[in-house]
């Protein structure tokens, strides 16, 4: 039996189809990130349901696909307005159409997903199966929608306004004709009946797959894909050079390729001593090495946010002074059950003067944060005007490790986690019990959603600030590293 997942898997990636169905052992399980994706979809299809009062919801139509479909049936002969979950077989293909709407001329199909805006090619793929099989039951579909989350509603009341919350997006126009499923149906058919299928390599679409470990098994380390987009990669490997080092010097089309192409291959840093000093000329004192840690409520939990928004509940900031002058470090994290950012935003102003540069590594994120506050809290304008002004004050400490300084450990990336371990091996993440941004996000989940006790708390927000204060000394250290180099 095939079901819209597995026909969405198959538009994605027919191996990825072919595996799931044929050698299923070799996929990994949803890791915790992903696993929260998931629950955070089934929260909001519950959330979606209620926005059509009166419906009925098919139950377990996945132990039972036959009777699913027929309990469906006998909902829609009853005239409900709505059904969830509503089930539908067609020549051994099983749908489950979230919300079927009751329409003065027929039915209307509405997929939920719990993104934002934008809306992703594989869901008009998703809703296309399930208005081809819809239809193939002789039922009179009138229209197929997209019920996804508006990453524009500005919540300014304590109550979420769900109107406001969901769009509702028509996709008749743009849904794949039955003639072309009818071929693609036929297309997995041989598929599953014949051997395994070659995949296609790609480092963004292969992220987070269940069958990544197992497709890419065979590429060794210091692979093309490190430096080279994938498409190029595939070219390379296809011409017998698998490894960056394989790669002829000089024959790339960038001077930042060769450049790392010559790293790979002698195993030395590549050191662009004038730019790294024309960068320190930027760094005007006192130095401000700042660090957000943000939650992402899909629901907005406070007025003046968006759904998706990220809201810093935490800063780390080291501080110096003057050339050669001691660190201080100063910090922020949120109690209770307030909108951290009130606090967050006392303790910048007290603790960031008027005058010197802050520093974040890849400072966009910090800057947006600092801009988003000064426009959308109710603030004194001199309040919004000095969160503004900070915004324009950055220096990224990402930069030079994008082009200036590469280092063969940072195979080919200039995200701290990689340039860190290449330049100060002694300051490591392994081992804490917050390593990273989504650890963080956790944490602050289980402080203000959990039921911890005042032991699990105290310890939770020791390793909150441990944390975030490596994060900003690392970047001091990364700009001590750069200091040194010329």
């Amino acid at each position: 039996m095939l079901s819209k997942l597995q026909y969405t898997r198959y538009k994605g990636c027919p191996k990825h189809l072919w595996l799931y169905r044929n050698k299923k052992e070799v996929l990994t399980p949803p890791d915790e990130a992903v696993q929260k994706k998931l629950d955070r979809g089934y929260d909001i299809g519950l959330l979606a349901q209620k926005q059509f009062p009166g419906g009925v919801a098919v139950q377990n139509g996945w132990k039972n696909p036959q009777a699913a479909a027929a309990q469906t049936r006998e909902l829609m002969a009853r005239g409900v307005p709505a059904i969830y979950e509503a089930a539908f077989l067609y020549h051994d293909i099983f749908v489950l159409v979230d919300i079927l709407q009751k329409t003065p001329g027929g039915w209307n199909i509405i997929e939920v997903k719990s993104s934002g805006k934008n809306i992703n090619p594989i869901y008009l793929d998703d809703v296309s199966i399930q208005n081809y099989v819809v239809a193939k039951n002789g039922v009179s579909v009138e229209h197929c929608y997209l019920m996804h989350i508006n990453t524009d509603y500005f919540q300014t009341t304590d109550e979420t306004d769900w109107t406001q919350f969901f769009l509702r997006t028509q996709l008749d126009s743009e849904l794949t004709p039955f003639a072309e499923i009818e071929q693609q149906l036929a297309e997995i058919k041989k598929l599953l009946a014949g051997p395994e299928p070659e995949g296609v390599l790609d480092k963004n679409g292969c992220a987070g797959c269940e069958a990544h470990d197992y497709c890419w098994r065979e590429i060794p380390e210091g692979s093309v894909f490190e430096i080279f987009r994938s498409r190029q990669a595939r070219e390379l490997m296809a011409q017998g050079m698998p490894r960056v080092q394989d790669v002829p010097p000089g024959s790339c089309q960038t001077d930042k390729l060769n450049h790392w192409v010559e790293v790979y291959r002698t195993r030395q840093p590549y050191i662009d001593r004038a730019a790294l000093a024309r960068w320190l000329s930027r760094l005007k004192y006192p130095l401000y090495y700042l660090d957000f840690e943000t939650c992402q409520p899909v629901i907005p939990l406070w007025r003046f946010s968006r759904p998706y928004q990220q809201i810093p509940f935490q800063f780390s900031l080291h501080i110096q002074r003057e050339p050669g002058g001691a660190y201080e470090h100063r910090e922020y994290l949120f109690e209770g059950k307030q909108d951290p950012r009130f606090g967050c935003v006392e303790a910048l102003l007290r603790y960031i003067g008027p005058a010197g540069t802050l520093l974040a590594h890849h400072a966009i994120f910090e800057k947006s944060r600092l801009t988003e506050m000064a426009h959308d809290l109710p603030l004194p304008p001199n309040q919004s005007q000095a969160l503004l002004a900070m915004s324009e004050r950055f220096v990224d400490t990402k930069i030079p490790f994008q082009q200036d300084y590469l280092h063969p450990a940072m195979c080919g990336s200039a995200s701290i986690k990689k340039v860190l371990p290449a330049l100060v091996p002694e300051l490591t993440y392994e081992g804490m019990p917050i390593a990273n941004g989504g650890d963080a996000m956790n944490a602050f989940d289980q402080l203000y959603f959990g039921q911890l006790s005042e032991a699990e708390q105290a310890r939770l927000r020791s390793d909150l600030r441990r944390y975030c204060e490596q994060d900003t000394w690392a970047m001091v250290q990364l700009v001590e590293k750069l200091r040194a180099s010329i």
